[in-house]
């Protein structure tokens, strides 16, 4: 069976928007604001332009592999399989890690919400538990339920920034800058996990009406809706309460809107932080578990992960990164979990980065009238590449070794498959169907 394209513009936004709207506006944005102080919404602006940069770059290469698989096939079929095995083990990495991390702000949320004094944890693998077994019962399915989870999320936010007007507090902002340069650039880093959503949409490519013009322009697209958001949100944020009061919050809204003293309020945004979380957690399953279907169907893992059943989706894969996401949640903290799930996907970025300027230089050779009005195109990828450096090098020590040992196994493993493969007299796909330079054509080694 073969995955159908089902995905509208519409759709393909949404898909994006429930991947934003929701980690950071719910969960990050405390964590951010006291790093950064009033000065996160800096950050979110840097983190906006940052998104931009890459996404600029995915749309790139978007308009000319329209695969299955995200930053896996991309820097596969425009660099080499190594690069696209690396760029794809990090970006699955770095989501399942962020499926645990939003999970667990979801019970959180839902304890506020319900007051049933129940574990956050056993709330969270229900979440995960739950949306796995929707993913599995087809794409239309999790495709309805975003865009409800994504017209409801943002119903809440404009009722926070209403609400929260009424008490704000401008002496709050006295203090603009308490940590400097540094907790905003630190603010930026965190504030960029939530933005990594933008990416969602590659990863269903195969899935997408029109997708050579359908993605770019859903990746622009919610990144602007998104970052306009996150700006109104974090000003309220900062003007109900000081930005110290966010230290270990794990919902943040909720702790903001307290000071309304109205219950009202509080159940609405602690619905929204609810549907958010669970928005998020979708789509992160949708997301990693295309990827383990793109890399299984080039048997760069066990083939059994490209298996499409029934309701014509990759059942195996989507199961696989459900257990994966429930055992991040058993074994690693929460804000370890936000920055090694940043940097593990920031890495894949600089592939993506580095992949997109490789395709420009190609293309500018073969076939110059497809870049007329883009001739300093390759400004983008070596500005996303230096903005992401910068980014990485303000994540704590403790989640760069977790994702330094995600990065060796990756490496590890894939010298050893290449070894097994060689010895069975075996040679893996390289490129299949690759769409570049507007023409179809099928390769391998």
């Amino acid at each position: 069976m073969e995955l159908k394209r089902s995905i509208t513009l519409t759709g393909a936004i949404m898909i994006n928007l429930g991947a934003i709207i929701g980690a950071g506006i719910f969960v990050i944005i405390g964590i951010a604001a006291y790093r950064a102080g009033p000065g996160v919404i800096i950050s979110i602006v840097l983190s906006g332009i940052i998104a931009i940069l890459t996404g600029l770059s995915f749309s790139e290469i978007a308009r000319h592999v329209a695969k299955e698989g995200g930053a896996y096939e991309y820097a596969k079929d425009t660099l080499s399989p190594s690069a696209g095995f690396v760029a794809g083990w990090m970006w699955t990495s770095g989501n399942i890690i962020a499926i645990a991390a939003v999970a667990t702000s979801f019970g959180s949320y839902f304890d506020v919400l319900f007051n049933i004094n129940v574990n956050p944890f056993f709330i969270a693998v229900i979440c995960i538990l739950a949306f796995m077994t929707l993913n599995i019962l087809g794409i239309k399915n999790s495709t309805k339920t975003i865009t409800g989870l994504v017209i409801l999320n943002v119903l809440v936010l404009l009722v926070f920034i209403f609400s929260g007007i009424t008490r704000f507090n401008s002496n709050n902002y006295i203090n603009f800058m308490p940590h400097g340069i540094s907790g905003i650039i630190t603010g930026t880093a965190l504030i960029f996990f939530a933005f990594t959503g933008f990416s969602r949409v590659t990863t269903v490519s195969d899935e997408v009406v029109n997708p050579e013009k359908t993605i770019p322009l859903a990746i622009i697209v919610s990144i602007i809706i998104s970052s306009i958001l996150y700006i109104l949100i974090a000003v309220v944020l900062i003007g109900l309460k000081p930005y110290y009061a966010y230290q270990g919050s794990t919902s943040p809204l909720s702790l903001a809107v307290s000071s309304l003293h109205n219950r009202y309020i509080d159940i609405i945004v602690s619905i929204g932080g609810v549907t958010s979380t669970a928005g998020v957690t979708l789509t992160g399953i949708l997301g990693t578990s295309r990827v383990l279907f793109a890399m299984g169907r080039d048997k760069e893992l066990p083939e059994k992960l490209s298996y499409i059943d029934r309701f014509s989706t990759p059942v195996f894969a989507i199961i696989l990164s459900s257990i994966l996401g429930i055992i991040f949640l058993i074994f690693v903290s929460f804000g370890t979990i936000v920055e090694a799930s940043n940097s593990s996907v920031l890495i894949s970025y600089i592939i993506i980065n580095v992949a997109a300027g490789f395709l420009y230089l190609k293309l500018r050779k073969r076939e110059t009238k497809r870049l007329a009005g883009r001739p300093f195109f390759i400004i983008i990828p070596a500005l996303g590449i230096a903005t992401i450096l910068l980014i990485i090098s303000h994540i704590n020590i403790g989640s760069l070794e977790i994702t330094g040992v995600i990065l060796l196994i990756c490496i590890i493993y894939y010298i050893i498959r290449r070894i097994a493969l060689n010895i069975e007299g075996r040679r893996v796909p390289r490129h299949s169907d690759v769409r570049l330079f507007g023409k179809s054509r099928s390769r391998t080694n």
